[in-house]
């Protein structure tokens, strides 16, 4: 699933922390932290510096999820790989280290900051990924600006980023995110290679509003339009989030936070 030492420790710590609430081995997460900012990461080369290195800078990246989607570039898999790690580290409740908050608004600023361009950061793949950002944002109902960096070179390119969006929050983040899945939610062809249920797991730990409720309940309906067969593990997997929401929705649509948040 994974050819990096990184990404399959980040994936490991995940599952713990999701399913138990916590990690076996807390100074696993330092290997983690000792990823960021080095050569590989996404956007190193054009000054970024709270991202994960998961791959070497020199050997071509690929990643499969465990929902069984595989990422369609270099690039892209460096910057779901980012995804991952950060993710893990937001469970865990690292949200205050300066180094991890540094990552996910790093994440942010290229992926529901950005208005276009990018195109491995706002692929379907990415911005479904990223929704977990949001959902394990303690902050996502501040309107304080977000402590992005915007004079790295990543974000010189003026098509991408229009002169207010220094300006953007959490809260701002929240709601492109949760109009967004509102709107892929509607029609499969908006989320091209995108499995449902990648996309459902996150937004079961949104806060609910009316959004969220009605882009879970057609996904509740809906069927993964698949170009190939994905393998067992990953139909497994698929099922586990299934069962989930089946939950969900017999409970009345509350959030879903789990052990962990």
């Amino acid at each position: 699933m994974a050819a990096s030492e990184v990404l399959e420790l980040a994936l490991r710590l995940w599952a713990q922390a999701r399913d138990r609430g916590a990690v076996d081995d807390p100074s696993d997460l330092d290997r983690l932290l000792e990823a960021q900012g080095r050569p590989g990461a996404p956007g190193y080369d054009c000054g970024q510096r709270f991202t994960f290195a998961c791959f070497p800078p020199d050997t071509p990246a690929e990643l499969t999820l465990p929902t069984g989607e595989r990422a369609a570039s270099d690039e892209e898999a460096r910057f779901l790989a980012h995804l991952l790690v950060t993710r893990t580290l937001l469970v865990v409740g690292l949200d205050i280290d300066e180094r991890v908050e540094g990552a996910m608004c790093d994440a942010y600023a290229r992926t529901w900051a950005a208005r276009a361009g990018d195109d491995h950061c706002r692929t379907p793949l990415a911005l479904a990924l990223s929704l977990w950002l949001v959902a394990l944002d303690q902050r996502s109902n501040s309107d304080r600006p977000l402590p992005i960096d915007w004079s790295v070179d990543c974000f010189r390119k003026g098509e991408h980023w229009d002169p207010d969006y220094p300006l953007v929050s959490h809260y701002d983040m929240r709601e492109r995110a949760q109009d967004w899945a509102m709107y892929v939610s509607m029609d499969p062809r908006r989320h091209p290679g995108v499995s449902v249920w990648t996309i459902v797991e996150p937004l079961l730990r949104f806060q609910p509003d009316s959004r969220t409720r009605t882009a879970l309940a057609k996904f509740a309906e809906a069927r993964d339009v698949a170009r190939e067969r994905a393998p067992a593990a990953a139909m497994l997997e698929r099922n586990r989030i299934a069962g989930l929401l089946r939950s969900y929705l017999g409970h009345g649509g509350g959030s879903l936070n789990g052990a962990s948040r």
